[in-house]
């Protein structure tokens, strides 16, 4: 877990520092949010990449790209939420 805090300080410090890469992770923010949540929960559970796949009938690189901020669709975040014993919750926020 150490890893994703340092990971996080990173990108909050280029966040603060570097406008570019701020108008970067603003529009991949979403993307970013949902790669965290499920890096997180699947390290909670002690799982690898390969295992979270086997669970939902994919390759392992497909959760990799899933973790590094690629799109999926919600039929995918379904399936890795319930083999994670979790369950996706998505709400608006004002800005």
């Amino acid at each position: 877990m150490k890893n994703l805090e340092e990971a996080e300080e990173f990108f909050e410090e280029k966040y603060q520092k570097d406008p570019e890469f701020k108008e970067t992770w603003d529009e991949m923010e979403l993307q970013y949010h949902l790669a965290r949540e499920i890096i997180k929960r699947r390290s909670e559970l002690g799982l690898t990449q390969k295992e979270l796949a086997e669970r939902i009938g994919t390759e392992q690189s497909v959760i990799s790209r899933i973790e590094n901020g690629h799109n999926c669709n919600l039929e995918t975040i379904n399936k890795i939420a319930k083999s994670l014993n979790s369950k996706p919750r998505i709400h608006f926020e004002a800005i």
